[in-house]
């Protein structure tokens, strides 16, 4: 089972390394080297005087934006990116397309607003554009998309108006082909690793075969008889047999061996030590002294040590008539 489980997710991890790897190559294709993407130019058709983006048209942050307008015939343009509040208060008045809707890379909805022909102001003159530029037949701006709302503004200067408008733009994450490299290296990795784990070269076979038959383990009882034999008993005739487990039956063996050791050891201790002879050699016994005295008919009694004050000691080689 646990073999199963790591084949399942090798297999996982594989897939999910295969899917990294493609996201990341295209970022790759999509960025190219420079990291944008380029798209247009495509044709507005309008011959107002402004086209804009409502609020919440542009919706990204932190992206590299590069916008290029053009007109024919060398008309006057301008193309600027300022806080949404400020450009909707500026045109506000005026007839002009506004782009409801984008979708990267051009994906558009537009509606007309109508209004007066002509712009409150010259744009050039307004100081709250976060960045434009003005031209002849075309400008171009380059910004990376601030976190605060805001919207594009492209008018015509004077008395003209935008008819022939043609936008091309380029769009991207500044470093984004290399981070495309990175992730698809890391999903190459991942991928490798999932290979690597499917071989087992990253695991340890198990000692065992898993797959091996268990062996159920029986509970046999048995019965020791006065001569030693032993002798199998069903379960069920285990009524009238005192149930020894067979651990007990070994401390019990070992604690006899202990108890013959001990006593061995004890009487090795009682048993009285011959010490040596004077001068060295083998051990031997001293004769201990017998008293005897001689009655009157020859007999011979002996007489204790604590006796011996009642009788005269005489030398062995005196008459036999006294104690000796």
């Amino acid at each position: 089972m646990r073999a199963m489980r790591r084949r399942i997710g090798a297999w996982a991890l594989t897939v999910l390394g295969v899917l990294v790897a493609l996201v990341g190559l295209a970022v790759m294709v999509v960025l190219g080297p420079d990291g944008r993407v380029t798209t247009g130019p495509h044709a507005i058709d309008t011959d107002t005087a402004a086209v804009v983006t409502a609020p919440g048209a542009v919706r990204f942050v932190g992206v590299q934006v590069d916008l290029l307008v053009e007109v024919p015939i060398d008309k006057p343009v301008f193309v600027g990116v300022g806080n949404t509040v400020d450009v909707q208060d500026y045109l506000q008045d005026t007839a002009r397309v506004e782009i409801t809707s984008y979708a990267a890379p051009w994906t558009i909805q537009t509606r007309d607003v109508e209004g007066e022909p002509n712009l409150p102001s010259a744009p050039t003159a307004l100081d709250w554009w976060v960045v434009s530029q003005a031209g002849l037949g075309g400008a171009d701006i380059s910004l990376t998309l601030p976190d605060e709302p805001v919207s594009v503004a492209v008018v015509a200067v004077g008395s003209t108006n935008l008819s022939g408008l043609e936008v091309t733009m380029a769009y991207g994450i500044r470093g984004g082909f290399g981070r495309g490299a990175g992730i698809a290296l890391l999903g190459i990795g991942l991928a490798w690793f999932g290979v690597l784990l499917r071989r087992r070269h990253l695991w340890r076979e198990p000692d065992h075969d898993e797959d091996a038959e268990f062996v159920e383990e029986v509970e046999v009882f048995v019965y020791v008889d006065e001569h030693g034999v032993e002798h199998e008993i069903d379960p069920a005739e285990l009524e009238g047999f005192e149930i020894v487990d067979e651990e007990e039956i070994l401390e019990g063996a070992e604690a006899e061996a202990d108890d013959g050791a001990d006593e061995a050891a004890d009487v090795a201790v009682d048993e009285p030590v011959d010490e040596p002879a004077p001068g060295g050699g083998a051990s031997a016994e001293l004769p201990r002294p017998v008293y005897v005295w001689i009655d009157d008919d020859g007999v011979e009694h002996e007489v204790g040590e604590d006796e011996l004050h009642e009788f005269e000691i005489a030398p062995d080689d005196e008459p036999e008539d006294g104690p000796r």
